[in-house]
């Protein structure tokens, strides 16, 4: 039996999402950058009218995709779990990066669950109130990143556990996902502030940060694609051997 069996396919879902968050939520949803906090209600309210319709679509799509984030979390847990028991070590470090790859998928369906519905009839709603609830929004896209935080940490450990002359994933894609973690500590400014690099839709705070963590999440997706691929040809080998 092999043991990753679906790993590549797993693994190609994170991809998969990559491509459509770009599109749906970023394109579409409006938020390649977000709105500005530094709008007044009234111009918030106006730019959400005016752009309603793609925004609904653009949510529509990412809620139910954003599932696959957890799906390409299992692809990273069958690497993780191969180095740890090559190892001799326990499960902690693969289960902390499964449950942080599932809080996450929590933290992309709650937000655009909360968009969808700033957009969904936004004429009739009070200018505040829409502005009231795209914050909440992207507070909790935002300041939720201790749980994504606790998966690539963890991720970033096992992998440079990995005892093999040549490592299944390199070690500076481990190194990189740790420089993400540190670079998330900027968000916390994010609260505290309307408008400069450290808003939601500032320099460092949108066009650095998600710039950082969506090119390492294609790294990290490549090189477990290509993990998985090597896992699979090994494990063949030994029973064609045997």
């Amino acid at each position: 039996m092999n043991p990753y069996r679906y790993g590549r396919a797993l693994a190609w879902s994170g991809m998969f999402m990559l491509a459509i968050t770009i599109v749906f939520w970023g394109i579409l949803g409006q938020n390649i950058p977000p709105y500005s906090p530094a709008l007044s209600a009234e111009d918030f309210a106006a730019q959400i009218i005016a752009h309603a319709g793609q925004i609904r679509v653009g949510m529509i799509v990412q809620m139910p995709v954003s599932v696959l984030y957890f799906t390409w979390g299992l692809s990273l847990w069958m690497v993780m779990r191969t180095i740890e028991k090559e190892n001799g070590s326990n499960a902690v470090l693969s289960i902390l990066q499964l449950a942080g790859a599932l809080f996450t998928t929590i933290v992309f369906v709650l937000p655009c669950s909360v968009w969808l519905a700033v957009a969904y009839r936004p004429e009739v709603m009070d200018p505040k109130t829409l502005l009231m609830m795209y914050d909440f929004g992207w507070m909790f896209f935002d300041m939720a990143y201790s749980l994504t935080t606790m998966q690539l940490v963890a991720f970033g450990i096992c992998v440079l556990q990995d005892r093999r002359e040549q490592p299944l994933v390199p070690p500076w894609a481990a190194w990189f996902t740790m420089f993400v973690v540190v670079s998330f500590a900027l968000l916390t400014m994010m609260p505290l502030v309307y408008d400069g690099p450290f808003s939601r839709s500032g320099l460092l705070n949108y066009f650095v940060e998600f710039s950082l963590f969506f090119v390492m999440w294609l790294v990290v997706g490549i090189y477990v694609i290509k993990a998985i691929g090597r896992l699979e040809i090994e494990h063949y080998a030994t029973h064609d051997n045997q």
